[in-house]
């Protein structure tokens, strides 16, 4: 798609634009001007549109909740034990107090981000046990790696909004790793975070350490961090994820309501039904926090994934979780929600061939498809148990080629170029050209961690692969990051809210 025609501009504005991106170095949102992928037509929409109605209105969604089942009878929803049956009448109406668009805000001002509509933002991956370290090991996950994560995704130029639980502080007692993670965001980030998702008592710690680190009021009216809400697929809402929820919403802050989906498990083993199951799991989550706060921010979720009927084991970088990403996304936009995708996942156990092929799908798929958040768009590998450094180094340079990808073609330096067109006689070359070497580093984009090299030269340079010269990237990357600004008594502050919470939660497993 070609962007239109904007006002030409001169040579030494375009230079100052170009050395202020790189001195601010973070991408913005992407406004993704590419056609959404849509391979459904009318006809097949409105089917698979009418079998989610029908999962809605006659087969029924279970509230395992007494406080949800009780708004819904009160909302006039007919009840049969713990479903749910809710009419497409009342689902539309619901569904329509969620806002389409907002910003995502943080206390660093130039750190807001539009999220919904066209535009996209990218987070990494979240919630994994082991790693893949910088020498290349798989062990378990520390809260030096947790620390190491947030460091690194804020030096990358790419990640709009930090994944918050980025992994598992495997050394640290369970009750107590929330309290860490949430500190980690905060300090060594300055955007937008994911909070704690799971245990509402936990929920209320992220949501106090936010209002220490961002302000009260300012908390009161910005969305600032998402919590995010696995329905149990096929079709249960939890009563303590719907608190977790709520404690979200009364907070003014984002629920992401995301189904679970390991198709041909807990889905039936058909595009269509899979897509229809998803949609009516993720509108009448998103229906409910309407019913309980009107306007409640929500993003149409879902993680989706084939299963293997040889092992059992999610299956990354197959057609089929493309078609139902494509498929989510018509859905989405008709209902006029935002939604997310899986942006780089992969099932390798290597940072290896496969895994850069399955996350290159997810990645295409996401980017063509217009979803709105590519979640876990960094370090995924292992089916999410291992969160890569190399894989993350990787991923954040795919995340800013998607990022070109996605805003099309611009004809802002037609006229420019043309004057070149005339000066280079027949068989000459544009290489030394005034034109040339006053655009040439922003172009075309030319990755770094990949190698055009000769083999000769390759070879010379210390016949390093990819892997090797990711986690190389990394170690600098470390080397040279310098924390955002905090004021010394917020941290303190922080601080002290952690270590009080620390003493008060006992480190025992329930």
């Amino acid at each position: 798609m070609t962007e239109p025609a904007r006002k030409r501009r001169g040579r030494a504005e375009r230079r100052t634009d170009r050395s202020e991106r790189k001195a601010s170095l973070r991408l913005p949102h992407l406004s993704n001007v590419l056609h959404p992928i849509e391979v459904l037509d009318e006809a097949a929409f409105e089917r698979v549109h009418e079998a989610a109605m029908t999962i809605l209105e006659e087969v029924g969604i279970a509230f395992r909740c007494d406080k949800a089942r009780a708004q819904w009878k009160k909302a006039g929803a007919r009840i049969d034990g713990e479903l749910v049956y809710i009419g497409r009448e009342m689902i539309a109406e619901l569904v329509a107090k969620a806002p389409s668009e907002w910003e995502f805000a943080s206390r660093n001002p130039a750190r807001r981000t539009k999220f919904g509509g066209r535009n996209t933002v990218f987070t990494t991956m979240q919630g994994a046990p082991y790693v893949r370290d910088l020498d290349g090991v798989r062990r378990g996950s520390t809260l030096e790696d947790v620390d190491n994560f947030n460091k690194l995704i804020q030096m990358s130029p790419c990640y709009q909004i930090a994944p918050g639980f980025v992994a598992e502080p495997m050394d640290l007692p369970v009750p107590h790793r929330h309290l860490e993670w949430v500190r980690s965001s905060l300090v060594y980030t300055d955007l937008p975070f994911f909070g704690v998702p799971n245990i509402p008592e936990y929920c209320r710690d992220s949501l106090e350490m936010t209002r220490i680190v961002h302000g009260r009021d300012f908390v009161d009216d910005n969305a600032v961090t998402i919590n995010h809400i696995n329905c149990v697929s096929p079709r249960l809402w939890d009563d303590v994820l719907l608190e977790c929820a709520r404690t979200y919403a009364d907070a003014g802050q984002v629920c992401l309501m995301s189904p679970f989906v390991l198709a041909t498990a807990n889905a039936p083993a058909d595009i269509g039904a899979t897509v229809a199951q998803l949609t009516a799991e993720a509108l009448s989550g998103i229906a409910y926090m309407q019913l309980y706060k009107p306007g409640t921010k929500c993003i149409f979720g879902q993680f989706t994934v084939s299963t293997s009927l040889k092992s059992g084991a999610p299956m990354a970088g197959v057609p089929e979780i493309s078609l139902i990403q494509f498929c989510v996304g018509q859905m989405a936009r008709r209902y006029g929600l935002p939604w997310r995708t899986t942006a780089a996942q992969a099932s390798s156990k290597l940072f290896d061939a496969q895994s850069g092929y399955e996350a290159a799908m997810a990645f295409f798929t996401g980017i063509t498809a217009g979803a709105n958040l590519m979640l876990h768009a960094g370090g995924w590998d292992e089916a999410g148990l291992v969160n890569c450094y190399a894989k993350l180094i990787v991923d954040a340079e795919q995340c800013t080629l998607y990022h070109r990808l996605g805003r099309g073609v611009s004809l802002d330096r037609l006229d420019d170029a043309m004057e070149a067109v005339r000066r280079i006689a027949p068989q000459g070359h544009y290489l030394g050209d005034p034109f040339t070497l006053e655009v040439f580093e922003d172009s075309f984009m030319m990755p770094s961690l990949f190698d055009y090299d000769s083999h000769p030269q390759w070879e010379a340079a210390g016949a390093k692969d990819l892997a090797q010269r990711a986690r190389e990237r990394a170690r600098q990357m470390l080397a040279d990051y310098q924390a955002p600004a905090l004021d010394v008594a917020v941290r303190e502050e922080l601080d002290a809210f952690v270590e009080r919470r620390r003493a008060e939660i006992s480190p025992a497993v329930a």
